[in-house]
C-alpha cells in the first residue's frame, strides 16, 4: 500500500514529521513494559530490554540476540537511515543518490517485517492462557512499539525518493 498522494506531495516535511513522531514513540516503547507473564511462583512484567536480558540469563543467547536486533537496534537504525536520507535530500539532489536510494529501499523492505514483534506478543497473549498454570498479557509498551513501527513505515512511504536524483533540465526550444 502506498501513502496517499495528497500527503506525498508535501513530501519530505510529512516524512520528517512522521519519522520524528516514530522516534518519540520509541521512548515509551523501550521504557514501558511490553508483556506480563504469570506462572506459578513467578509474576514478571518485562520491557524489551529486560526480556532480552532474561533470555540471555536463561541461556537462550540466539533468541536474545534476535530480539535485541529486531526490537532495539533495527528500529533505531531505520530512523537514523531515514533521518540521513531526509537530511541529504534537504538541499536538492545529493552527491550520492544511488547509496541513499539503496538505504531507502532497505528501510522500505525492513519496514514490512517490523510488525513481527507486535504479532509475536499478540500471538503469545492469545495462545498462553492456561488458567492457573500460565498467562501472558500485552502491556502498553507493545502499543507504543507498534505505533513507532507504523509511523516509521508511513514516514518512509511519505518520502519521495525522486528528490534524491538530479532532474533533467528543460531547454526551451527556439
Amino acid at each position: 500500500m502506498r501513502f496517499p498522494q495528497s500527503l506525498r506531495l508535501r513530501g519530505n516535511s510529512a516524512a520528517a514529521a512522521l519519522a520524528l513522531s516514530a522516534a518519540f514513540m520509541l521512548i515509551p516503547a523501550n521504557i514501558l513494559p511490553v508483556l506480563s507473564t504469570e506462572t506459578p511462583g513467578e509474576n514478571r512484567t518485562d520491557t524489551i530490554l529486560s526480556g532480552v536480558l532474561e533470555l540471555w540469563r536463561n541461556g537462550l543467547w540466539g533468541i536474545a540476540v534476535i530480539v535485541f536486533l529486531a526490537s532495539i537496534v533495527i528500529p533505531f537504525l531505520k530512523l537514523v537511515g531515514l533521518g540521513w536520507i531526509l537530511y541529504n535530500a534537504r538541499n536538492g539532489p545529493p552527491r550520492n543518490p544511488r547509496r541513499l536510494t539503496r538505504i531507502y529501499a532497505i528501510i522500505d523492505f525492513i519496514g514490512r517485517w517490523s510488525m513481527l514483534d507486535v504479532f509475536l506478543a499478540a500471538l503469545l497473549a492469545g495462545l498462553v492462557r492456561f488458567g492457573e498454570l500460565a498467562n501472558v498479557q500485552p502491556q502498553s509498551g507493545i502499543v507504543a512499539f507498534g505505533l513507532a513501527v507504523v509511523l516509521t513505515v508511513l514516514a518512509n512511504q511519505a518520502f519521495d525518493p525522486r528528490v534524491l536524483w538530479p532532474q533533467p533540465s528543460v531547454v526551451p526550444k527556439l
